[in-house]
């Protein structure tokens, strides 16, 4: 699970190198996540040993050994360092995927605006509510922090399931939002249905990390309800590693469905984008054989409307082509340039040329 993410992290590094590509708000945001889900792992991975140790001893398992005090300290404070590493980075995740979407609001609504805020203000303010709620979860953090003080009384256990469950909430429902947020939008693209159902797909990659936020909160739910004690800590170091590394990985996912999308318009051309064109084509072709014309098309992806804004993920429409057309005549050094925009949407029949 450190190994995926790493890979895709690393893959979108350069990924954006290779196409010269500068770094936006969510890239960052998305390796600020990764950061944090990387401090998460390896803190988990000291720490196991020394819980495993301490368990034998609660379990009578294993003698009371000299360091089990400065242990029990420094168990308690790596585990408050991964939780709080665990919210950022899902959180963080969230905001990136966040403002990609912002960039196709630009020249919408401003409903959409209003509702892409209302719910970056809502992950915000969730993310803060999951750390309080933390820091109360036992009677004093100093005593925590600084004793490794924390009694399993039936108030700080009914307090640690409250915030399990209260996280998990607000977790599921921003992920309900954000996923919600462009749907809107696609659906008015002019696409395909097969395109269309793909581009939402990857919008809704987000149930991928519902399913996984249940898994975790349904496991580590189920053995502390059965222990009657707070939530075990191996069992939640487990399904938070796989959690975030699943959020991880959806964070990378469409850069590279932006890559694929251009590749697959870059294959639609041959060469430089020029097509040979024979001498029978419209337009001002030509008929002697000592004539040359190429063509050259540019295809571009609008939104339905024309006060919206271009997407990236989809794939190239034919609702306006514009055609460059070069010939050369015999004896005639100097080449003639027309140009032709066609509109062939049906929803707009009307055509319009213009040529120099």
């Amino acid at each position: 699970m450190v190994a995926l993410p790493s890979v895709l992290i690393v893959a979108h590094i350069a990924l954006q190198i290779w196409q010269r590509k500068g770094r936006e708000v969510q890239d960052w945001l998305l390796y600020v996540a990764y950061v944090f889900f990387l401090a998460q792992a390896v803190c988990y991975m000291v720490v196991i040993p020394t819980v495993y140790k301490i368990n034998r001893v609660l379990a009578s398992a294993a003698p009371i050994y000299e360091e089990i005090q400065p242990d029990g300290i420094f168990y308690t404070r790596m585990f408050f360092v991964t939780l709080m590493s665990f919210w950022i980075s899902l959180w963080t995740v969230k905001l990136s995927l966040l403002f990609l979407y912002k960039k196709l609001m630009d020249r919408l609504p401003r409903i959409y605006k209003k509702l892409w805020i209302a719910v970056v203000i809502f992950c915000i303010i969730s993310l803060i509510a999951c750390i309080v709620s933390y820091f109360t979860s036992c009677d004093s953090i100093r005593e925590t922090l600084v004793n490794g003080y924390c009694p399993g009384t039936p108030r700080t256990v009914r307090a640690q399931m409250a915030s399990l469950y209260m996280s998990f909430a607000v977790d599921v429902l921003s992920d309900f939002m954000i996923m919600a947020l462009p749907i809107q939008l696609v659906w008015n693209l002019q696409l395909p249905r097969g395109q269309k159902i793909a581009v939402i797909a990857l919008f809704s990659s987000g149930f991928v990390c519902i399913v996984f936020a249940t898994l975790r909160v349904s496991q580590i739910a189920v053995k502390a309800k059965q222990d009657d004690a707070s939530p075990e800590p191996t069992w939640l170091s487990l399904w938070s590693i796989i959690e975030t590394s699943v959020a991880v990985c959806i964070g990378c996912m469409p850069a590279f469905a932006i890559a694929y999308r251009r590749h697959v318009a870059q294959s639609q051309h041959t060469g430089e984008g020029y097509i040979r064109q024979g001498p029978s084509n419209a337009g001002t072709a030509l008929s002697r054989p000592e004539n040359s014309r190429f063509t050259k098309s540019r295809n571009e992806t609008y939104w339905g409307d024309g006060a919206s804004s271009q997407e990236e993920l989809a794939l190239p429409l034919k609702d306006i082509v514009i055609t460059q057309t070069f010939h050369q005549e015999a004896g005639n050094r100097t080449p003639v340039t027309s140009t032709h925009i066609e509109a062939n949407s049906k929803e707009n029949p009307y055509t319009r040329n213009a040529g120099w």
